[in-house]
């Protein structure tokens, strides 16, 4: 696993990422992540949406758009629209989690 940076925590892991990119322009894209305890995504944002389904375990989301951290367990999914910053952290280890980008361009 990688090492990363993000908002004040130095050397948050970055859970385990396997990517598949589909179509004429590599516009559809699947991420399967398997994450764990002390995993955090970085914080970003997408121009697209991003769909995002909780396979196994339990995850936490800060957006932008909300005022809160909201919990989502398996099998909850949720969408994040296009330009809300985000930061996913799992809450159990194992977590499974599949995410979705029906249209990166």
């Amino acid at each position: 696993m990688e090492q990363g940076r993000d908002s004040g925590k130095e050397n948050t892991k970055i859970p385990d990422i396997t990517r598949l990119f589909k179509g004429p322009g590599n516009e559809f894209e699947v991420e399967v992540v398997f994450g764990e305890i002390g995993n955090r995504s970085p914080r970003e944002s997408h121009p697209f949406d991003e769909i995002i389904v909780v396979a196994a375990g339990t995850i936490n989301i800060e957006r932008s758009d909300e005022n809160k951290i909201s919990s989502y367990k398996s099998p909850d999914f949720v969408v994040i629209p296009g330009g809300v910053e985000h930061v996913i952290e799992p809450v159990e280890t194992p977590t499974k989690v599949v995410i979705i980008h029906p249209e990166r361009q």
